[in-house]
């Protein structure tokens, strides 16, 4: 018997969490079961002969919003060439609206809901034969007449029966290690699945920690919890976060999606005795209007939401990545342009921005006539216009997520931004004027290189006369050494004395005794290794005490120009100041 379970994941370091604990779930049949992981980004014939070679009797297939249209193309093709074979749809994608999807699709069965119970009793009405279809709850099939038949709804899993799926990690070498604590969310939120469901279940904690301490141990690079909201239980949290940081191994990070509304100071005093990259956060802001968050029956409060940012980014030790959504019910541009304000304020380390997808089974699909939400019909159902906002908007706000995911995002343009942000009237208008510029010359539709960005940032103020473009290149300039790690500064970047500098700045780097004195850790280094992990730069301008103490209003022009020197020969790229103006 041959049961192969099949993962489309939207990229390569993504790993299928479900498809191993229905795996490892149905322990008597886990040496007939096997897993093959591919990607939407593989071409379509390859994934049909992987299948096809595995020849299997049953063929299992996760469905997500990001894979499902990609699977829509497979299933003719494998009932063509499979006729034999039962394939099986699961996943948040099929679980609603299973009869139309049953028919349209020409599957053979839907499973709804949990699946790690569900394909157990499955396997034991097909192969052991010691039970009737109809008794599996949580399925949905068609009869001999090709109507659709629905079974009992499957009743939650209880977690303490959650296997754990990691016992080999060959499998997910170099990919991301998906673990869940909990199912289920204390919130409402409309635009979520979760709120399909009530209540909130929890592996037990001394498994968990268990699991942890196996991770630790084995070193392995990132685990990312997908618990809804982790925190939802505070002294559960608080146990397994002190648990991780008392036995950090100093390489594992740990990804959690909180509500950081629910934070006091006593989490935050413990979160601050965690290492540098222990632990990195994602909060779900979504927006900053009350009205929106109250139609959304999102309960959240946005100002003790962002004290917490605050005292966290305050640590320096914890990455936090913030979300909004655009086309949310209410939520105009005006109104989403005040959220992004709010939010980017706060400067986590990522700003999100992300578009409604007005999913099945959710509130808002439910909703979507009253709040005017038109979507796309296939998935991922994005939102294209609402009541509140514009098509031609909602466009504006995808170039401005381009723009923020290369510019803001990408933390190479730190100085940079810091001053282009008081240049215009807020953050969100620096990026819809930069988006608009963008669009004007059609940049947004070519290639570019990292390079590019810089220069294009450069281009970009030249043509507005209120912005200080010599120390705007002097900022872009101090960017690009610290995050490019490159020496050959380009042309539109130099200024007249560039050459002499360099001459000046190469001559200093082969200076043994001078570089005892600035930097000793480059002495082990022969001059010529000098000259190429390092590098020293003039600037006209104080850029190295506004990169430090973040005074990004009052940048002096020096009457003596500042050295800097780069060090890229550690993993973090060093600066050092070489001279003060007296």
């Amino acid at each position: 018997m041959n049961i192969l379970l099949v993962a489309i994941n939207a990229k390569y370091i993504h790993s299928s969490l479900a498809l191993r604990s229905i795996k490892y779930y149905c322990t008597d049949y886990k040496d007939s079961i096997h897993i093959l992981e591919t990607t939407i980004n593989n071409h379509e014939n390859e994934i049909i002969k992987e299948i096809y070679k595995a020849a299997p009797n049953v063929l299992g297939i996760s469905c997500y919003i990001w894979n499902m249209a990609f699977i829509k193309t497979l299933i003719p093709t494998l009932k063509k060439i499979l006729p034999d074979t039962t394939i099986i749809l699961g996943g948040p994608e099929v679980s609603y609206e299973a009869e139309n999807l049953l028919l349209s699709l020409d599957a053979d069965i839907i499973m709804e809901g949990e699946g790690e119970a569900t394909w157990k009793e499955y396997l034991d009405y097909y192969i052991k034969k010691d039970r009737q279809l109809s008794s599996v709850p949580g399925l949905v099939y068609k009869d001999e007449y090709s109507h659709t038949i629905r079974n009992a709804p499957r009743m939650p899993l209880d977690l303490s029966e959650l296997p754990f799926v990691y016992d080999e990690l060959s499998s997910v070498a170099h990919k991301i290690i998906y673990y869940e604590s909990s199912r289920g969310c204390p919130f409402d939120c409309q635009y979520c699945l979760s709120s399909a469901q009530s209540g909130v279940r929890f592996v037990p904690l001394d498994r968990v920690k268990t699991h942890m301490q196996y991770f630790l141990d084995h070193e392995v690079k990132q685990v990312k919890f997908i618990d809804r909201t982790f925190n939802a239980n505070k002294s559960f949290a608080m146990e397994l976060w002190n648990y991780l940081i008392t036995h950090d191994n100093r390489h594992t990070n740990f990804h959690f999606e909180i509500a950081a509304d629910l934070i006091d100071d006593e989490v935050i005093e413990l979160l601050s005795q965690a290492r540098p990259g222990l632990f990195q956060f994602e909060i779900g802001v979504q927006s900053t209007n009350k009205e929106v968050l109250k139609v959304i029956k999102r309960k959240m409060c946005y100002k003790k939401a962002s004290e917490t940012v605050t005292k966290i980014k305050a640590l320096g030790n914890i990455h936090q990545h913030l979300d909004l959504i655009a086309g949310l019910p209410l939520e105009s541009y005006h109104s989403f342009k005040d959220s992004f304000n709010d939010v980017i304020l706060l400067r986590p380390e990522q700003l999100q921005l992300g578009f409604l997808k007005v999913l099945k089974g959710s509130g808002l699909r439910k909703s979507s006539l009253q709040y005017g939400l038109v979507y796309k019909d296939e998935a991922p159902y994005e939102v294209l216009y609402t009541k509140a906002i514009t098509y031609d908007e909602i466009v504006l706000l995808h170039g401005i997520e381009e723009m923020l995911e290369r510019y803001y995002n990408s933390e190479r343009f730190k100085l940079s931004l810091e001053y282009l942000f008081i240049c215009f009237s807020s953050p969100f208008h620096f990026f819809e004027e930069l988006t608009l510029y963008w669009e004007q010359k059609k940049y947004d539709l070519m290639q570019h290189n990292k390079l590019s960005y810089y220069l294009k940032l450069a281009e970009f103020a030249k043509t507005k006369s209120y912005i200080d473009h010599e120390l705007l290149k002097d900022l872009i300039r101090f960017d690009y050494l610290k995050h490019e790690r490159l020496k050959e500064i380009p042309a539109e970047l130099q200024t007249l004395e560039d050459k002499r500098w360099k001459e000046e700045g190469s001559k200093l780097l082969k200076d043994d005794l001078y570089i005892a004195a600035v930097s000793p850790q480059l002495l082990a280094l022969s001059s010529r290794q000098r000259l190429r992990s390092s590098h020293i730069e003039y600037f006209k301008y104080d850029v190295f005490n506004a990169s430090c103490n973040y005074d990004y209003k009052n940048i002096r022009k020096l009457q003596t120009p500042c050295k800097i020197l780069f060090d890229y020969s550690a993993e973090n790229v060093r600066t050092i100041l070489l001279n003060k103006e007296s």
